[in-house]
């Protein structure tokens, strides 16, 4: 049943109408709130599914990437115009003489689906991308000590194989980039989860450097 579960989720409408329905879009607004971006900015929005919180971003650039192509058609009839792009594509190297650097990159719900070695290359090619002063968001399950047995059953139950610990993910996001905080958040959907907010910033790769980000 609960692979069956996980395989319907695969629909665009039933995923968004889940998110929406546990109270997981107040997760990612709260990621966007953290993140102040303002008119112009330039986001890229890494694994963005359907986009459904795109509403509440400000005039902004923004690239959006994901592997589903029910996903990126359903974002490109919603959200598409002059100034959006939805990519059915892996975000990679390749991407960075496409893209203006970054003032944000999003990695919402993202980083649990991935290897070790697959975040470690996300996250490495997230500092190439982003502009001086630039910032990344990620928010993911999590497993913390003393959370709610129903929240604990969601994070080791959830679609995706790499579910960390708090320290674990800061480990990863430390290996390229020197700033980086977060916190758990439990609070924001309608039953009990528990998920790790976590900011980076100054990456350890890219020299931050007046005459801009060096690749």
């Amino acid at each position: 049943m609960l692979a069956a579960l996980k395989g319907l989720l695969g629909h665009e409408a039933l995923y968004v109408a889940l998110q929406k329905g546990l109270g997981a879009d107040r997760l990612r607004y709260r990621c966007l709130d953290e993140l102040a971006l303002v008119d112009g900015d330039t986001i890229i929005d890494v694994g963005c599914g359907p986009a459904y919180y795109f509403g509440r971003l400000p005039k902004v650039r923004y690239y959006g990437f994901d592997t589903s192509e029910k996903y990126i058609a359903h974002a490109r009839k919603r959200w598409g115009g002059d100034q959006v792009e939805f990519r059915c594509e892996v975000f990679g190297e390749q991407h960075l003489g496409q893209i203006p650097p970054a003032n944000a990159i999003l990695l919402l719900g993202l980083l649990h689906h991935l290897s070790d070695d697959e975040c470690r290359h996300v996250l490495s090619v997230s500092a190439k991308a982003l502009a001086p002063g630039g910032r990344v968001i990620a928010v993911d399950p999590t497993l913390v000590p003393g959370q709610h047995p129903i929240s604990r059953w969601m994070s080791k139950n959830d679609r995706g194989e790499y579910v960390r610990t708090p320290e674990g993910f800061v480990a990863l996001g430390r290996e390229t980039f020197a700033d980086v905080d977060g916190e758990v958040v439990d609070d924001a959907t309608r039953i009990p989860t528990s998920h790790w907010m976590m900011r980076m910033r100054t990456p350890a790769l890219v020299p931050d450097t007046t005459d801009g980000p060096r690749r």
